[in-house]
């Protein structure tokens, strides 16, 4: 008895708080042409988000709303910390992506060349070389996932204001 009022207690609470779960991805747009230099990892990511959601992803420039271009997409990876010994700790990565949005017919774009970065500190081990190049590999995916997300999150609100 006490475990179905205590879930509906916590259905009220979410729904009152205005906690929603992520619908389909909306830009505001009907139709986007995506196109990118050299950068296919954020490329796929937003792709593939679009996908799932009402926006139609086009090849033609002349059949989209706008144009999504991805500039530049560019990873570094410095020593964030040294141990007392001189070795190294961690490691910070970083992503960055440059990337703007034109709008057929308009001389101004949407959005003018904007970066977008995301950082990860990766934590380094000698007697696991293997595996922390593995973990390299996902905090990157990870960060294209969010970046991928931020970026058509800032098309949605400078497209609405629009």
């Amino acid at each position: 008895m006490w475990s179905s009022r205590t879930l509906v207690l916590a259905f009220l609470l979410l729904t009152s708080c205005g906690f929603e779960l992520r619908g389909d991805p909306s830009v505001g747009l009907k139709t986007i042409e995506i196109t990118a230099t050299g950068a296919p990892g954020t490329l796929f990511e937003i792709r593939r988000i679009l996908a799932t959601g009402p926006t139609k992803i086009v090849n033609d420039p002349r059949q989209a709303e706008a144009q999504l271009r991805i500039l530049e997409e560019r990873r570094d990876k410095t020593v964030h910390t040294i141990t007392g010994s001189g070795r190294v700790y961690d490691f910070q990565l970083r992503l960055t992506v440059r990337y703007d949005v034109l709008i057929p017919g308009h001389e101004q774009p949407l959005i003018e060349p904007t970066e977008v970065i995301s950082t990860r500190l990766l934590t380094y081990s000698e007697s696991a070389p293997t595996a922390k190049e593995a973990e390299e590999q996902l905090l990157y995916k990870d960060m294209q996932v969010d970046i991928a997300g931020r970026i058509l999150r800032h098309i949605a609100v400078v497209k609405h204001e629009s």
